[in-house]
């Protein structure tokens, strides 16, 4: 059976290596791509020799076409994608700099369509291969979107993100639907990410668990909803916030 490829669209931080390693244990053959070249060089230094990193622009048709080529330059093509948008700089709707909120939203949005539409495409032309595959009668491919919690639960100061990662959600979903029938699954995972809880120590009184999610806890998480243990799973989003949608007020 051929090596499962997947490739990382943003390292985010601890939440992209932490994923790239634990997809990396499980015997795929993993390329993380980040637009940063501090964090690639930092990526360099804490993840395995091969792991392969790629630099450039993630956020254009070609930018993408360049990393997923890159991908398949060792291997016939990609099963699984596992994206990490860029989170947004804090601000507020009153003063808001409204032409830099279009282009935010607009590029967060447009990057990931722009992502799950190549990589679509690159599924649909090996479908003939595919159907003489049993081990992927299940699913063709998968995405999974990483997302932070304020694409469900929002917070003041903080409008560009919760804007943009809500319609990251909504372009996720309706995704699902329309790549479905193509054996592709998609899905996200709203988690309180590792940065949150050191930035803002507020977190630890409304989150039951008491921390954010590690993240080990998030690449566990991706690592299942791309598997074929998770075949029949699209369209949802998975949440790691230690409890913190179901309280009402602070912890005690």
């Amino acid at each position: 059976m051929a090596q499962t490829v997947t490739v990382i669209l943003g390292l985010g931080g601890e939440v992209g290596d932490a994923i790239a390693r634990r997809f990396h244990e499980e015997g795929h053959a993993v390329l993380a791509a980040d637009t940063d070249q501090s964090r690639i060089d930092k990526a360099r230094d804490s993840l395995p020799d091969k792991v392969a990193l790629f630099h450039g622009d993630l956020q254009t048709r070609l930018g993408l076409r360049n990393c997923f080529a890159a991908a398949e330059e060792s291997h016939p093509q990609v099963d699984r994608l596992v994206i990490v948008p860029r989170l947004p700089d804090s601000d507020t709707l009153v003063g808001l700099d409204v032409d830099k909120f279009q282009a935010t939203v607009g590029h967060s949005v447009k990057a990931v369509t722009v992502a799950m539409t190549l990589f679509a495409e690159r599924i649909a032309a090996l479908e003939d291969e595919y159907a003489a595959r049993a081990e992927r009668m299940r699913q063709h491919g998968s995405i999974t979107v990483i997302l932070s919690q304020i694409a469900q639960l929002h917070e003041p100061a903080h409008f560009s993100q919760a804007v943009s990662q809500a319609a990251i959600l909504a372009a996720v979903r309706a995704a699902a639907l329309e790549l479905a029938p193509h054996s592709i699954r998609v899905n996200a995972i709203s988690a309180i990410r590792p940065r949150a809880e050191t930035a803002e120590n507020w977190q630890k009184s409304r989150v039951p668990a008491g921390r954010a999610a590690l993240g080990d806890e998030i690449a566990d998480a991706a690592l299942f909803l791309s598997s074929p243990a998770s075949a029949i799973i699209t369209g949802e989003t998975l949440v790691l916030d230690g409890g913190r949608q179901v309280l009402a007020g602070k912890v005690s």
